[in-house]
Protein backbone atom coordinates (compact mmCIF):
# COMPACT_ATOMS: atom_id res chain seq x y z
CA UNK A 1 0.00 0.00 0.00
CA UNK A 2 1.39 3.41 -0.97
CA UNK A 3 1.52 6.19 1.62
CA UNK A 4 0.48 8.66 -1.28
CA UNK A 5 -2.38 6.55 -3.00
CA UNK A 6 -4.34 9.34 -3.75
CA UNK A 7 -1.63 11.07 -5.93
CA UNK A 8 -1.81 8.02 -8.32
CA UNK A 9 -5.07 9.24 -10.63
CA UNK A 10 -5.72 5.39 -11.80
CA UNK A 11 -7.22 5.03 -8.31
CA UNK A 12 -9.67 7.77 -9.26
CA UNK A 13 -10.47 6.25 -12.60
CA UNK A 14 -11.20 2.81 -11.57
CA UNK A 15 -13.56 4.04 -8.76
CA UNK A 16 -14.35 7.18 -9.20
CA UNK A 17 -17.62 6.62 -10.89
CA UNK A 18 -18.48 4.72 -8.07
CA UNK A 19 -17.39 7.47 -5.40
CA UNK A 20 -18.75 10.14 -8.00
CA UNK A 21 -22.26 9.49 -9.38
CA UNK A 22 -25.86 10.43 -9.33
CA UNK A 23 -26.62 9.67 -6.07
CA UNK A 24 -23.85 11.59 -4.70
CA UNK A 25 -23.69 14.25 -6.62
CA UNK A 26 -27.69 14.65 -6.02
CA UNK A 27 -26.56 13.95 -1.65
CA UNK A 28 -23.56 16.94 -2.39
CA UNK A 29 -26.13 19.45 -3.68
CA UNK A 30 -28.45 19.00 -0.75
CA UNK A 31 -25.34 18.88 1.55
CA UNK A 32 -24.28 22.33 0.13
CA UNK A 33 -27.71 23.88 1.02
CA UNK A 34 -27.76 23.05 4.05
CA UNK A 35 -24.01 24.06 4.87
CA UNK A 36 -24.84 27.37 3.51
CA UNK A 37 -28.13 27.83 5.30
CA UNK A 38 -26.18 26.51 8.76
CA UNK A 39 -23.27 29.45 8.26
CA UNK A 40 -25.93 31.85 7.45
CA UNK A 41 -25.49 32.14 3.74
CA UNK A 42 -22.18 33.37 3.61
CA UNK A 43 -21.11 35.43 0.26
CA UNK A 44 -17.59 36.29 -1.63
CA UNK A 45 -14.87 33.49 -1.71
CA UNK A 46 -14.75 30.30 -1.26
CA UNK A 47 -12.18 27.37 -1.61
CA UNK A 48 -13.02 23.89 -1.96
CA UNK A 49 -9.76 22.04 -0.80
CA UNK A 50 -9.80 17.96 -1.75
CA UNK A 51 -13.34 19.19 -5.08
CA UNK A 52 -12.90 15.96 -7.17
CA UNK A 53 -15.45 16.33 -9.46
CA UNK A 54 -17.39 19.61 -7.90
CA UNK A 55 -20.29 17.30 -5.92
CA UNK A 56 -20.06 20.49 -3.64
CA UNK A 57 -17.99 23.47 -5.81
CA UNK A 58 -20.91 22.93 -8.37
CA UNK A 59 -23.85 24.08 -6.08
CA UNK A 60 -21.86 26.56 -4.00
CA UNK A 61 -20.87 28.45 -7.41
CA UNK A 62 -24.75 28.35 -8.26
CA UNK A 63 -25.61 29.76 -5.01
CA UNK A 64 -23.66 33.09 -6.11
CA UNK A 65 -19.86 32.30 -4.21
CA UNK A 66 -16.98 32.88 -6.64
CA UNK A 67 -15.70 29.06 -5.83
CA UNK A 68 -11.63 27.79 -6.38
CA UNK A 69 -11.57 24.47 -6.89
CA UNK A 70 -8.15 22.46 -5.56
CA UNK A 71 -7.14 18.94 -6.21
CA UNK A 72 -4.44 16.76 -7.10
CA UNK A 73 -6.33 14.73 -9.50
CA UNK A 74 -6.49 15.70 -13.46
CA UNK A 75 -9.06 13.70 -13.82
CA UNK A 76 -11.44 14.77 -11.38
CA UNK A 77 -10.29 18.15 -12.01
CA UNK A 78 -11.32 17.45 -15.87
CA UNK A 79 -15.05 16.40 -15.11
CA UNK A 80 -15.88 19.50 -13.40
CA UNK A 81 -13.79 21.72 -15.95
CA UNK A 82 -16.38 19.83 -18.53
CA UNK A 83 -19.45 20.68 -16.04
CA UNK A 84 -19.00 24.09 -14.34
CA UNK A 85 -20.68 25.61 -17.91
CA UNK A 86 -20.24 29.67 -17.13
CA UNK A 87 -20.02 29.06 -13.10
CA UNK A 88 -17.60 31.20 -11.46
CA UNK A 89 -15.26 28.44 -10.71
CA UNK A 90 -11.39 28.30 -11.09
CA UNK A 91 -9.81 25.09 -11.34
CA UNK A 92 -6.51 24.46 -9.69
CA UNK A 93 -3.83 21.32 -10.10
CA UNK A 94 -2.81 21.01 -6.57
CA UNK A 95 -1.68 19.52 -3.39
CA UNK A 96 -3.71 21.08 -0.25
CA UNK A 97 -0.18 21.17 1.08
CA UNK A 98 0.97 23.49 -1.00
CA UNK A 99 -1.84 25.66 -1.80
CA UNK A 100 -1.90 28.89 -0.03
CA UNK A 101 -3.15 32.17 -0.72
CA UNK A 102 -2.99 35.05 2.08
CA UNK A 103 -6.24 36.46 3.01
CA UNK A 104 -8.56 35.88 -0.27
CA UNK A 105 -11.20 33.65 1.16
CA UNK A 106 -14.79 33.78 2.56
CA UNK A 107 -15.15 30.48 3.26
CA UNK A 108 -12.91 27.58 3.07
CA UNK A 109 -14.34 23.78 3.14
CA UNK A 110 -12.70 20.57 3.03
CA UNK A 111 -15.58 17.67 2.64
CA UNK A 112 -16.11 14.08 2.61
CA UNK A 113 -13.44 13.20 4.40
CA UNK A 114 -10.89 14.82 2.11
CA UNK A 115 -8.78 15.84 4.84
CA UNK A 116 -6.86 12.87 6.41
CA UNK A 117 -5.08 11.07 3.76
CA UNK A 118 -1.06 12.35 4.86
CA UNK A 119 0.88 9.76 6.75
CA UNK A 120 2.79 12.01 8.41
CA UNK A 121 1.18 14.35 11.52
CA UNK A 122 3.13 17.46 10.35
CA UNK A 123 1.40 17.55 6.99
CA UNK A 124 -2.05 18.03 8.35
CA UNK A 125 -1.10 20.64 10.61
CA UNK A 126 0.69 22.36 7.35
CA UNK A 127 -2.59 22.18 5.58
CA UNK A 128 -4.62 23.40 8.64
CA UNK A 129 -2.12 26.61 8.78
CA UNK A 130 -2.31 27.30 5.03
CA UNK A 131 -6.15 27.55 5.56
CA UNK A 132 -5.85 30.06 8.16
CA UNK A 133 -3.33 31.80 5.90
CA UNK A 134 -6.07 31.18 3.00
CA UNK A 135 -8.96 33.21 5.27
CA UNK A 136 -9.96 36.63 5.08
CA UNK A 137 -11.03 38.25 8.02
CA UNK A 138 -13.85 37.17 9.55
CA UNK A 139 -13.78 33.67 7.08
CA UNK A 140 -14.53 30.68 8.04
CA UNK A 141 -13.51 27.35 7.44
CA UNK A 142 -15.60 24.19 7.60
CA UNK A 143 -14.49 20.44 7.79
CA UNK A 144 -16.43 17.55 6.81
CA UNK A 145 -15.27 14.11 8.47
CA UNK A 146 -16.35 10.87 9.95
CA UNK A 147 -15.58 10.69 13.76
CA UNK A 148 -13.60 8.26 15.52
CA UNK A 149 -16.71 8.46 18.31
CA UNK A 150 -18.74 6.57 15.42
CA UNK A 151 -16.31 3.89 13.49
CA UNK A 152 -15.68 2.65 17.06
CA UNK A 153 -19.31 1.76 17.22
CA UNK A 154 -20.12 0.92 13.92
CA UNK A 155 -17.52 -0.18 11.46
CA UNK A 156 -18.37 -3.43 9.75
CA UNK A 157 -15.37 -5.60 8.74
CA UNK A 158 -16.87 -6.25 5.37
CA UNK A 159 -19.41 -4.44 3.25
CA UNK A 160 -21.04 -5.10 -0.36
CA UNK A 161 -22.27 -3.01 -2.83
CA UNK A 162 -24.12 -4.67 -5.59
CA UNK A 163 -24.40 -1.75 -8.24
CA UNK A 164 -27.30 -1.78 -11.00
CA UNK A 165 -24.59 -2.03 -13.86
CA UNK A 166 -23.67 -5.70 -12.66
CA UNK A 167 -20.29 -4.24 -10.45
CA UNK A 168 -19.66 -5.27 -7.34
CA UNK A 169 -17.59 -3.51 -4.80
CA UNK A 170 -15.97 -5.68 -1.67
CA UNK A 171 -14.65 -2.80 1.05
CA UNK A 172 -13.01 -4.52 4.48
CA UNK A 173 -12.25 -1.12 6.52
CA UNK A 174 -9.99 -1.71 9.62
CA UNK A 175 -9.21 0.29 12.26
CA UNK A 176 -5.26 0.30 12.95
CA UNK A 177 -2.00 2.48 14.69
CA UNK A 178 -4.12 2.29 18.05
CA UNK A 179 -7.67 3.48 16.51
CA UNK A 180 -5.29 6.65 14.80
CA UNK A 181 -6.03 5.58 10.97
CA UNK A 182 -8.63 3.85 9.15
CA UNK A 183 -7.24 1.26 6.46
CA UNK A 184 -9.53 0.29 3.48
CA UNK A 185 -9.05 -2.74 1.32
CA UNK A 186 -11.64 -2.32 -2.17
CA UNK A 187 -12.42 -4.96 -4.94
CA UNK A 188 -14.27 -3.79 -7.19
CA UNK A 189 -15.81 -6.88 -9.34
CA UNK A 190 -16.32 -5.84 -13.20
CA UNK A 191 -17.13 -9.36 -15.43
CA UNK A 192 -13.68 -11.36 -15.06
CA UNK A 193 -12.06 -8.15 -13.88
CA UNK A 194 -11.06 -7.23 -10.61
CA UNK A 195 -9.37 -3.65 -9.89
CA UNK A 196 -8.08 -4.22 -5.79
CA UNK A 197 -6.82 -1.22 -3.93
CA UNK A 198 -5.66 -0.68 -0.43
CA UNK A 199 -5.65 2.70 1.01
CA UNK A 200 -5.37 4.89 4.33
CA UNK A 201 -6.48 7.75 6.25
CA UNK A 202 -6.18 9.40 9.77
CA UNK A 203 -9.29 9.53 11.87
CA UNK A 204 -9.74 12.29 14.69
CA UNK A 205 -12.30 12.13 17.93
CA UNK A 206 -13.65 15.53 18.11
CA UNK A 207 -11.56 16.44 20.91
CA UNK A 208 -8.54 15.75 19.17
CA UNK A 209 -9.90 17.49 16.02
CA UNK A 210 -10.42 20.94 18.09
CA UNK A 211 -6.97 20.59 19.45
CA UNK A 212 -5.31 20.30 16.38
CA UNK A 213 -6.70 23.16 14.83
CA UNK A 214 -5.77 24.93 17.76
CA UNK A 215 -2.21 23.88 17.30
CA UNK A 216 -2.75 25.65 13.79
CA UNK A 217 -4.51 29.27 14.72
CA UNK A 218 -7.82 28.12 14.42
CA UNK A 219 -10.78 28.27 16.89
CA UNK A 220 -13.27 25.88 17.06
CA UNK A 221 -17.17 27.82 17.01
CA UNK A 222 -19.16 24.49 16.52
CA UNK A 223 -18.85 21.05 15.97
CA UNK A 224 -22.35 19.34 14.58
CA UNK A 225 -23.17 15.66 13.30
CA UNK A 226 -24.91 16.53 10.34
CA UNK A 227 -25.69 19.55 8.45
CA UNK A 228 -28.60 19.93 9.89
CA UNK A 229 -26.76 21.31 12.84
CA UNK A 230 -27.49 18.27 14.81
CA UNK A 231 -25.62 17.26 18.24
CA UNK A 232 -22.32 15.45 17.82
CA UNK A 233 -22.92 12.29 19.62
CA UNK A 234 -21.57 8.54 19.31
CA UNK A 235 -24.56 8.17 16.83
CA UNK A 236 -23.32 11.11 14.36
CA UNK A 237 -22.40 9.68 11.00
CA UNK A 238 -20.34 13.12 10.48
CA UNK A 239 -17.99 14.64 12.49
CA UNK A 240 -18.89 18.67 11.26
CA UNK A 241 -16.49 21.13 12.31
CA UNK A 242 -16.77 25.05 11.87
CA UNK A 243 -13.88 27.14 12.89
CA UNK A 244 -12.03 31.17 12.26
CA UNK A 245 -8.75 32.00 12.28
CA UNK A 246 -8.05 33.61 15.98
Amino acid sequence: MSDDWYLDDEFWRNFGSLMFNAETFARGEAEAKQLLELLGHPTGRALDLGCGPGRHTLPLARAGLDVTAVDTSPSLLEQLEDARGELPIETVHADMREYVREADFDLVIVMWTSFGYFTDEADHRRVLENIRTSLAPGGRLVLDLVGLEYLCHNLQPVHLTEYEDGRMLVERPALIEQMRRVENEWLLIEGDRVHHRQWSHRVWSAGEIRWLLDAAGLETEAIYGSYDGDDYDLEAERLIVVASAR
